[in-house]
C-alpha cells in the first residue's frame, strides 16, 4: 500500500472510500480529527446487518445474519471521531482448535464491499455505485480464477515441443534468461581467483582421491574430492562433475563415492563437491533465503548453482582433463544441480540426471526453489535445454520419476527431434524406491561410457566390488588443514548485495551513451522477467459489459477484461463524455475503481479535469483490490503453498499484468486514437516498475507517494512484493527504461535515485520530457499535461 502516513493523512483531511484490500492499512490507524467527525457507512450484503463498537482506540465492525433482505444495501452505523484503528470480527469465535499441532490460520473475518468516511451525515452514497462497482445487486467479487489458484510444486507446467526448430531456439534463448535471473545470475558475481587447494592424495587399487578447497566467492568455499585414474593416462581425458542429492551424510554416502570411483577407473576425472551447508560447509547450514536476499534475486539456489558454475571452471583448467569431453550426474537435489548447469552453461556434453526430472515433482528445498524460477515452465522443459547434447534420465518406480517413460521422456524428445538428435536422448526406469544404485549406475556407466569415454558397447563398464572411504578420510577440514576465516550467512549476504549494487552503478545512465546503451537490454532484460508481465494482442482480450449507466452528459460503462483462457476477470469502468477527443487516460490507484469518486458519488477532482477537456477515464480493479477481492473472506493473495513464488507471480506481478491488460483493451478501442496513464501510491511504483514493458502510452503521470524500492528496513512504505526488484535497479532503473517516453513523478521518495532517469532521458535526447515535482500538482494542472503536454 501507499505510505502509511500520507496515506493516513489523507484520511484525516478528505472523504474517504476503502475496499477490504485497505484493511491492513486501516489496522495500523486512522488518525482522524477529532474536530472533525464522520459517518462511517458501509455497503454489505443481502441478509446482513452490521454493528459498531469502539473500546479506546479500537473501532470493530461486525455482522450479523438477519433474513428478509434481498438485495445489498447501505448501513449508517454512526459517527467517529479522534484517532482509531478499524477491525473486522467474525460473526461467530471461531472453533478452538482440536489439538496441538499446527494450524493454518483462520481466515481473516468478512468485511463490507464498501467502507466509507462521510462529513456529510445526509450524504447519499448510491451514486457512488455507478462509478465503484460493476454488479451493484451483489457485493460477490468478480469472478476471477486466479484468487482460489497457486500451483504447487507437484504440477507441471504441460511442456510439448513447439512446431518448428525456430520457434523452439527463440523459446529456449528466452527460458535462459529467465533462468539466469531467478538464480541470481543476471548479473552473475565477478569471477574472483578461486585459489584452489588440492592436497592430501591417497593411492587406491586404479585410482587416487585428493582433497579440494575452492574460494568460489570471497570469504565462501567449496569442498570437495578428487578421483583421478591411477596410473596416470597420457594425454587429456574427460572430466565429469558429480553433485550429491540430499543425503544426511552428502558426498560422504556410499553410493556416491562408488560412481566416483568407477568413473576415476573407467578413465575420467571426477569431482564430487558439497552441496552448501553440507559436510565441510556445514557451518553455514543449508539455508540461505529471507526477504533482503529475495528482493536481490538471491537464494541458496543462487549459491549452489554459483557452486556448480566455478567447479566446472576450475576442472576445465586442470592439465588431465579434456575441456571438450566434460560430462555431470547427480542424484535427486544432485540432479536437479545436473540439469541447472547443463542447461546453463554448454560446456557440460553428457549429462545424467538421476531421479529427479518430472511433471509430478519439481523439488522440495529451498535449494531447488528460486521465485519466478518456473512460472509458465517446469524441469521438463529445463531437461530439454539439453539438446542436441546427449543425455540419460533414469528413473524409479518408488518415486515421482516412476512415469518417465510416458511423460517426461517423450516431451524432451520432441525437441531432440526438432533439432534433429532423437538418438542422442535415452531414458530408463528401474523398479526401486528413490536412489542412485548401482542398477542405475550401471545404466549412467554405459551411455556415458560411450558419449564421454569413447568406450564402445563390447567394453565392460558394469561396476564391480568397490570399497568407499570413511568421511574421515575425505574430509577436507581437520587439525592439519583448518578451515579458512569464512563469511557468516549474514556477511555474505551483505557482500552479495554489495557487489550487484556496485555492478549496477558501473552500467548507470551517467556513465555515458556507450555504456548505457549496452547495459539497456541487459536491464530490460531482468526487468521483464522479474515484472513478468505479457501487453497481450487486441485479439487476446475477452471483454463483456457489465452495465451501464450515464449522467449529466457522461456515459458509464462496466467492464469485465481479461486475457482470453486466463481465468481473469479484472473490473473496469469506462467514462466517456458526450464530446471525446479520442484521448483515454488510464487512473491505476491502490482503491482501485473508487478512486474515481467521492463517498457522494461525484467525480474525483482529477476524472473530472481529465473529462472536462474531453478525455475518456479508465479505472480499474486489480486483483485483490475492490470488486476483485472476496469481502465475506478477504484473502489479499492467492492460497499459499509450499515454494509458492516459484510457480506464482507476487500480488504486485498480478497486479501490474491487469495494469498492462487494462492499458491494451485501451488502445484496441475503436474511438480511441491515444492513451495515457495516471498513477499513485502503491499502484504508482507498480506502474513504474510496468512502464517499460507497455506499449502505446501517451504520457505518464507518476504519484509515488514518498514511496521507493529500498531493502524495507527503514520506516513506511513497505517494500513493493516483486522478487528480485533491486536485480535490476529497481523504480530508478524502470524510469529511465521509459526514456524517451514522457514522464512525470511526483513525490519520490528518499531512496529513489533521480539522477539515473535525468542522465537517460538526456542521453535519449529527451530531457524536456521527464518532470519531477515536489507535490501532486492540481488536478486542472494535471489534465492539461496529460491531455496536451503542457
Amino acid at each position: 500500500m501507499m505510505s502509511l502516513a500520507l496515506a493516513l493523512a489523507a484520511v484525516a483531511t478528505s472523504p474517504t472510500i476503502f475496499t477490504p484490500s485497505d484493511l491492513p492499512r486501516l489496522a495500523q490507524g486512522v488518525p482522524l480529527d477529532p474536530d472533525e467527525p464522520r459517518t462511517l457507512r458501509v455497503w454489505v450484503p443481502a441478509n446482513q446487518q452490521w454493528s459498531l463498537t469502539r473500546e479506546g482506540d479500537v473501532v470493530t465492525l461486525k455482522p450479523a445474519t438477519v433474513p428478509g433482505e434481498s438485495t445489498p444495501r447501505w448501513l449508517d452505523l454512526g459517527v467517529v471521531q479522534g484517532p482509531f484503528k478499524l477491525a473486522t470480527a467474525p460473526e461467530k469465535a471461531p472453533e478452538p482448535a482440536k489439538d496441538s499441532k499446527a494450524q493454518e490460520p483462520p481466515p481473516p473475518p468478512p468485511c463490507p464491499a464498501l467502507i466509507v468516511l462521510d462529513p456529510d451525515p445526509k450524504g447519499d452514497p448510491n451514486r457512488l455505485l455507478e462509478i465503484a462497482r460493476g454488479a451493484s445487486d451483489s457485493t460477490a467479487p468478480a469472478p476471477d480464477g486466479r484468487r482460489g489458484q497457486a500451483r504447487t510444486n507437484r504440477e507441471g507446467a504441460d511442456f510439448r515441443a513447439p512446431a518448428t526448430a525456430a520457434a523452439w531456439r527463440d523459446r529456449a534463448a528466452h527460458l535462459r534468461e529467465q533462468m539466469k535471473v531467478t538464480l541470481g545470475l543476471w548479473p552473475a558475481p565477478p569471477r574472483t581467483p578461486l585459489a584452489p587447494k588440492v592436497y592430501g592424495r591417497i593411492e587406491r587399487d586404479g585410482y587416487t582421491i585428493e582433497k579440494v578447497v575452492l574460494e568460489t566467492l570471497p570469504g565462501f568455499t567449496l569442498s570437495g574430492n578428487l578421483y583421478r585414474p591411477s596410473p596416470a593416462p597420457t594425454g587429456k581425458i574427460p572430466a565429469i562433475l558429480c553433485p550429491h542429492g540430499h543425503w544426511e551424510i552428502g558426498r560422504m554416502q556410499d553410493d556416491v563415492q562408488h560412481r566416483c570411483i568407477r568413473w576415476a577407473k573407467l578413465g575420467a576425472v571426477v569431482f564430487m563437491y558439497d552441496m552448501v551447508g553440507y559436510n565441510d560447509s556445514k557451518p553455514f547450514t543449508h539455508e540461505f533465503l529471507n526477504d533482503r536476499l529475495r528482493r536481490w534475486g538471491l537464494s541458496l539456489f543462487s549459491l549452489q548453482t554459483w557452486n556448480s558454475i566455478r567447479a566446472l571452471d576450475w576442472i576445465s583448467t586442470l592439465p588431465d582433463v579434456d575441456p571438450a569431453r566434460i560430462g555431470c550426474t547427480g542424484e535427486s537435489g544432485g540432479g536437479t544441480q545436473t540439469f541447472i548447469l547443463a542447461a546453463l552453461d554448454d560446456r557440460i556434453k553428457v549429462a545424467a540426471p538421476v531421479v529427479m526430472i518430472s511433471d509430478y515433482f519439481q523439488g522440495g528445498c529451498v535449494c531447488e526453489n528460486a521465485a519466478g524460477l518456473r512460472i509458465g515452465t517446469d524441469n521438463i522443459e529445463f531437461g530439454a535445454l539439453f539438446a542436441p547434447r546427449p543425455m540419460i534420465l533414469v528413473g524409479a518406480t518408488g518415486d515421482w520419476t516412476a512415469k518417465t517413460m510416458t511423460h517426461a521422456f517423450p516431451a524432451i524428445r520432441g525437441v531432440y527431434s526438432l533439432v534433429g538428435s532423437p538418438d542422442d536422448l535415452e531414458a530408463a526406469v528401474f523398479d526401486f524406491p528413490h536412489n542412485y544404485n548401482q542398477t542405475s549406475r550401471n545404466a549412467v556407466y554405459a551411455f556415458m561410457g560411450r558419449r564421454l569415454l569413447g568406450l564402445d558397447d563390447s567394453v565392460d563398464t558394469r561396476e564391480g566390488e568397490q570399497k568407499a572411504e570413511t568421511a574421515e578420510t575425505l574430509v577436507t577440514f581437520d587439525a592439519e588443514h583448518p578451515a579458512p576465516d569464512r563469511k557468516t550467512p549474514a556477511q555474505l549476504e551483505d557482500h552479495l548485495i554489495a557487489t550487484i549494487a556496485e555492478q549496477l552503478e558501473a552500467v548507470a545512465p551517467a556513465r555515458g551513451d556507450a555504456a548505457w546503451q549496452a547495459a539497456r537490454p541487459f536491464l530490460k532484460t531482468a526487468l521483464r522477467v522479474r515484472v513478468g508481465l505479457e501487453s497481450p494482442a487486441p485479439e487476446a482480450v475477452d471483454a463483456q459489459v457489465v452495465r451501464r449507466a450515464s449522467r449529466e452528459a457522461l456515459s458509464i460503462v462496466h467492464y469485465r477484461i481479461g486475457r482470453r483462457d486466463k481465468g481473469e476477470a479484472i473490473p473496469v469502468v469506462r467514462i466517456t463524455p458526450a464530446r471525446s477527443n479520442g484521448r483515454l487516460t488510464v487512473v491505476a490507484d491502490d482503491r482501485g475503481k473508487a478512486a474515481l469518486a467521492t463517498p457522494s458519488g461525484e467525480l474525483s477532482d482529477a476524472a473530472r479535469a481529465l473529462l472536462d477537456r474531453g478525455q475518456s477515464v479508465v479505472g480499474f480493479d486489480p486483483l485483490f483490490v475492490g470488486e476483485s477481492i472476496d469481502p465475506s473472506r478477504p484473502v489479499p493473495h492467492r492460497p499459499e503453498v509450499v515454494h509458492g513464488l516459484t510457480y506464482n507471480p507476487s500480488v504486485a506481478a498480478d497486479q501490474m499484468q491487469d495494469l498492462a491488460t487494462v492499458a491494451a483493451w485501451a488502445n484496441a478501442q475503436p474511438d480511441v486514437r491515444e492513451v495515457s496513464l495516471i498513477a499513485s501510491g502503491l499502484a504508482g511504483r507498480q506502474a513504474l516498475l510496468a512502464l517499460p514493458l507497455i506499449p502505446n502510452l501517451a504520457r505518464t503521470a507518476i504519484d509515488l507517494e514518498g514511496g521507493d524500492d529500498s531493502d524495507g528496513r527503514g520506516p513506511a512504505p513497505a517494500p513493493i512484493d516483486l522478487p528480485g526488484v533491486q536485480q535490476f535497479g529497481g523504480l530508478k532503473a524502470a524510469a529511465a527504461l521509459a526514456a524517451p517516453a514522457p514522464l512525470r513523478i511526483s513525490r519520490p521518495g528518499a531512496g529513489f535515485a533521480k539522477p539515473w532517469p535525468k542522465a537517460a532521458y538526456e542521453l535519449a535526447g529527451a530531457a524536456e520530457q521527464l518532470r519531477f515535482d515536489d507535490a501532486p500538482p492540481p488536478a486542472a494542472d494535471l489534465a492539461r499535461w496529460i491531455d496536451a503536454g503542457e
